[in-house]
């Protein structure tokens, strides 16, 4: 019984883990917290769910549209909202981010509607491991995904030209334009695979719920293990989803499940008095 709660902790921290990650992409470009990216999750287990019901396609041919699409609003929104807010006060920077998960929401609505949507029956969802757990091939797939969305950005952040550039016009833009470095698309960029990451998220979950508007409910889950971990550090992220995940498991365990949510806000509220900076967290925190 405890392994199993243990094993549900892991894959429902995966998720949390994913989109933490993308609001820490957001966050490490621009200083912003989008509150755009639970929308994006909701989108992307749309597309997900739209490309693999209706239009019949097999669930990896589902998985990329539903990526690319999310990507695609990412990088619009992008053009049209928040390029436009560059040089913004912080506080209308963050409203925006709010106004385009409002657009997003009512755009779902007027497309699906309220009523929920299903993924069609895979085998994914047949156990794989039945020992000492039970996992089925859909679960290990999020939990392989979160460690590999860590694992590709820690690299593009250390490695690459953009990531390092990325990081530069977070901790100095003057500077970071000064020698060269195109705030405008460093930002696109940060954006677009923030944007990617919440269409994995929804994808990945999709098939193990209804698709429904009320998915967005992930944002919480997402800046909570953001915040446990440390907004400034990916590992912190997926860290602190686990460590979400399994504390929900554990809770819905020994308390009824109705409180569960409750301690996301409670872990939320203890981080930032405690210790604002997180678990991995820099030394030096910047406004939300």
């Amino acid at each position: 019984m405890v392994y199993q709660l243990l094993a549900a902790g892991i894959v429902s921290g995966a998720i949390y883990a994913l989109v933490g990650l993308g609001l820490i992409v957001t966050f490490k470009a621009t200083d912003v917290i989008s509150f755009a990216q639970g929308m994006m999750v909701v989108l992307g287990a749309y597309l997900g769910v739209t490309a693999s019901g209706t239009l019949g396609l097999n669930y990896g041919a589902a998985f990329v549209i539903a990526i690319l699409g999310v990507a695609c609003v990412g990088w619009l929104a992008d053009r049209l909202v928040y390029r436009p807010l560059l040089n913004a006060p912080h506080m209308v920077q963050v409203l925006a981010t709010l106004a385009v998960a409002n657009v997003i929401q009512g755009a779902v609505v007027l497309i699906w509607g309220t009523s929920s949507h299903a993924f069609p029956p895979s085998a994914r969802m047949n156990p794989v491991v039945t020992s000492p757990v039970v996992m089925t091939g859909q679960q290990i797939l999020i939990v392989l995904c979160a460690f590999a969305a860590m694992g590709l950005l820690t690299a593009f952040f250390g490695l690459t030209w953009w990531g390092k550039a990325v990081r530069a016009a977070s901790q100095n833009r003057i500077g970071a334009s000064l020698s060269g470095i195109r705030i405008s698309r460093v930002f696109s960029l940060a954006g677009v695979i923030a944007a990617m990451l919440g269409g994995l998220a929804g994808v990945l979950y999709g098939p193990m719920t209804l698709v429904d508007p009320s998915l967005d409910w992930l944002l919480v889950k997402g800046f909570a293990a953001a915040a446990l971990g440390g907004l400034t550090s990916l590992p912190g992220a997926v860290l602190g989803g686990l460590l979400l995940g399994l504390l929900e498991s554990l809770w819905s365990a020994a308390l009824p499940a109705v409180w569960a949510p409750v301690l996301s806000y409670v872990l939320i509220t203890i981080v930032l008095v405690a210790k604002p900076s997180g678990l991995l967290g820099g030394s030096v925190m910047r406004k939300l």
